[in-house]
C-alpha cells in the first residue's frame, strides 16, 4: 500500500502552497514585533497563535502568567530557558500577544484553553525591552523604556537621563499605580556588552543595570498582580571575549535570586512545532 504524501492530506499554509516560505521567519525577534516591522505572522496575534503549537511548557507558562496577572497566584519572576535560541524569544512573543491582544485571541480555541477560568481580565499594561534593539549612549534606559510604556516616566525621568537605577521604591510606586502589568525582558546581555564597548558608558551602564534587575525584581514579586518574564543565554557563547564572560556571570547571579525557570519547549517538541508551522 502506498501513502499519499502529506501535502495531498491536510492543507499547507498559504506561503508553503506559494513556495514564498523563507526559513528567516523561525528567526523571530520582539523587538520587530513591538516596532512592527517583523513579518505578518508575528505581527499579527491571530496569525501567529493560527501557527503557533504550544507546547506544554508554553501553556504551563502562559496559564502561571494569567493567573498572576488576575489573582496573584503564580511565579511572579521567571526565566526562560530552552535548549535552543529561538524559543525563548518565541514565548515572550506568545506572551505578548495573549496579553496584550487578550480580546481578539481569546475566542481561538487553543487560547481559550489556556484562558479557561480565568476571569476579570482586563486593563493589563505590556512593557518590554529588548537588548538588541536599544541604543545604550543615546537611547533610554531599561528603567526609562519600561516605565515609559507603562505610562509612568515621569517617576523615573530623572534617574534615566542621569542613567542611574531609580531603586525598588519607585519602581514598586510606578507597579502600584499601572495595576496589573506584564514586562518582558529579551537579550539584556546584548545590552550590557554593547555598552561595554563604549568607554563613556562602560562602567556605569552594566553596574546600573544589574542593580535596577535585582530591584525590579524584588518589586514585581512583592507586588499583588505584575509578572517579569525575561531571557538568558542558556551559557556565553564562545565568540564573546572575558569581559562579556564576567557580565554574563553578573548577570547570572542577580537574575538568580528570586526567580523561577521555565522551559517552553522541550527538545523532542521541535518536530510538533515545525509541523504546526507548516
Amino acid at each position: 500500500m502506498i501513502l499519499p504524501a502529506w501535502w495531498q492530506v491536510v492543507t499547507p499554509h498559504k506561503d508553503i502552497r506559494e513556495k514564498s516560505f523563507s526559513e528567516a521567519v523561525f528567526a523571530a525577534d520582539l523587538g520587530d514585533v513591538l516596532s512592527g516591522t517583523a513579518p505578518e505572522e508575528y505581527c499579527d496575534p491571530r496569525l501567529f497563535f493560527a501557527k503557533t503549537y504550544l507546547t506544554v511548557g508554553l501553556k504551563n507558562l502562559a496559564r502561571n502568567v494569567l493567573e498572576r496577572l488576575t489573582g496573584g497566584r503564580g511565579d511572579p519572576v521567571i526565566q526562560l530557558q530552552t535548549p535552543f535560541g529561538g524559543g525563548k524569544t518565541h514565548a515572550l512573543i506568545s506572551l505578548y500577544h495573549l496579553v496584550k491582544s487578550f480580546s481578539e485571541v481569546n475566542h481561538l480555541e487553543q487560547v481559550k484553553e489556556l484562558s479557561a477560568g480565568i476571569a476579570g481580565f482586563s486593563g493589563v499594561r505590556v512593557a518590554a525591552f529588548v537588548g538588541t534593539a536599544a541604543d545604550p549612549v543615546k537611547g533610554r534606559t531599561p528603567w526609562g523604556e519600561l516605565a515609559h510604556q507603562l505610562g509612568y516616566y515621569e517617576i523615573v525621568a530623572d534617574h534615566d537621563e542621569k542613567r542611574v537605577a531609580p531603586g525598588k521604591d519607585r519602581i514598586k510606586e510606578i507597579l502600584a499605580r499601572s495595576g496589573p502589568a506584564l514586562i518582558l525582558i529579551d537579550e539584556l546581555l546584548e545590552y550590557i556588552i554593547k555598552a561595554n564597548r563604549v568607554e563613556k558608558v562602560e562602567k556605569i551602564t552594566q553596574g546600573q543595570t544589574l542593580a535596577f534587575l535585582q530591584e525590579l525584581s524584588e518589586a514585581v514579586a512583592a507586588s499583588q498582580n505584575s509578572v517579569l518574564v525575561l531571557t538568558l543565554p542558556a551559557s556565553i557563547l564562545e565568540h564573546y571575549d572575558e569581559e562579556a564572560e564576567r557580565a554574563f556571570s553578573r548577570l547570572q547571579k542577580v537574575s538568580g535570586r528570586v526567580e523561577s525557570i521555565y522551559v517552553p519547549v522541550e527538545g523532542v517538541e521541535i518536530y510538533e512545532v515545525v509541523r504546526k508551522r507548516l
